[in-house]
């Protein structure tokens, strides 16, 4: 992974499902960047692509064989299997980098994510997770700014994630989702357990203890209705007590919600408190801590940003670490998805859940797959 410019960058990236939000994000910060790319989409094309700037690849297996240096699966986890099947088997004879989108499994067939993790374990792929805030260079200075103390604690985080999805105006909103906690609300719970991880010397650490979530739902009402089987979450409210911090969140896509990314860090370092806040929308991002705004650009591309860190870190940082330590790994996403189960839960139970320990929350099933049939048609 290096070109003459920058030797953090992939030369080259095959992104499947090309044509959907987060895919078509990724073309375009490629482009950006100069990176060769290969694209794999059943579906149309956009209409304003520019003619021969991509490489389009008919074939699915022909595509899962390209010598890309970085893959990246922007599909539902139903439209995966092939494209692991392919790329863990080929990483027995050669480096394999495979970036992936979440949620880990469908909220309906939690078991899948053992089976997921187990075969990426199996192989010798790196595989990596897209929380996009991870990668961001912002999240990695807060993380600094964490470790300049000998005792630090975090005691309340809040995060809003949140856009209007309802408008018919918006084309992105006629793409199908998954109800809001497995889709939205777990990159809220990616971030918040990923900084606790690094103030308590491990995820195990962060986890050992279990929690407590208490949450409220509202359905989404798409544009779309045809397109959806069942009905979905569309609005989530909770707190999750995690560990002794206090994790309040909202992740809203109904009609008229604000557009904002934003994230609020407060607790102690040495014994003196310090407020950490952050919003990581596009365009208007900024770090604050304790008032003083930190030297970012606004308009840093988030997504070019997940490029340049996985790259860096597959330079940097060796194949056991990436996948065992403080990295969003398949077991980092299997933490995040049993944490979206159980937020899910207790919006449909309306009623507070504890899993009070770490053995617990990772045996913990929603049950999804039973409420299914009375999850009614739009």
């Amino acid at each position: 992974m290096s070109d003459s410019g920058s030797p953090a960058l992939p030369r080259s990236i095959a992104i499947a499902g090309a044509w959907g939000y987060i895919g078509r994000k990724f073309v375009d910060a490629a482009a950006a960047l100069g990176i060769e790319t290969f694209v794999f989409d059943p579906g149309p094309a956009p209409a304003d692509l520019e003619p021969g700037r991509l490489h389009v690849i008919e074939d699915e297996r022909e595509f899962y064989r390209l010598p890309a240096d970085l893959f990246h699966l922007a599909l539902h986890p139903e439209h995966r299997s092939l494209g692991m099947e392919i790329l863990l088997s080929r990483s027995a004879r050669e480096p394999i980098v495979i970036l992936c989108e979440k949620p880990m499994a469908p909220p309906e067939r939690p078991w899948d994510c053992s089976r997921v993790v187990a075969e990426i374990e199996a192989s010798r792929a790196v595989v990596l997770y897209d929380f996009p805030e991870l990668y961001d260079p912002m999240t990695r200075w807060i993380v600094d700014f964490l470790g300049t103390f000998r005792e630090v604690e975090i005691t309340h985080v809040e995060l809003c994630r949140s856009k209007d999805r309802e408008d018919p105006g918006n084309r992105r909103n006629y793409k199908r989702m998954v109800t809001i906690q497995y889709q939205e609300s777990v990159h809220c719970i990616a971030f918040a357990i990923y900084l606790l991880a690094h103030t308590r010397r491990g995820l195990d650490a962060a986890l050992a203890g279990g929690g407590v979530a208490r949450a409220d739902a509202e359905p989404y009402l798409p544009p779309n209705p045809e397109a959806y089987p069942h009905v979905v979450d569309g609005r989530c409210v909770y707190e999750l007590s995690l560990g002794g911090a206090t994790i309040k969140g909202r992740t809203d896509f109904k009609r008229g919600a604000p557009w904002t990314k934003r994230r609020v860090i407060r607790g102690s370092g040495d014994g003196r408190p310090f407020v950490i806040e952050a919003e990581y929308l596009e365009r208007h991002k900024y770090l604050e801590i304790d008032g003083v705004r930190q030297d970012f650009d606004p308009q840093a591309d988030s997504y070019a940003a997940v490029i340049r860190t996985v790259g860096a870190w597959c330079g940097d940082v060796p194949r056991e670490e990436l996948m065992h330590g403080l990295y969003p790994h398949p077991v980092f996403a299997r933490w995040t998805y049993q944490l979206s189960s159980v937020l899910w839960r207790s919006s449909w139970d309306r009623r507070a859940i504890a899993v009070d320990s770490a053995e617990k929350l990772a045996e913990f099933d929603a049950g999804y797959a039973n409420v299914l049939p009375t999850l009614l048609r739009y």
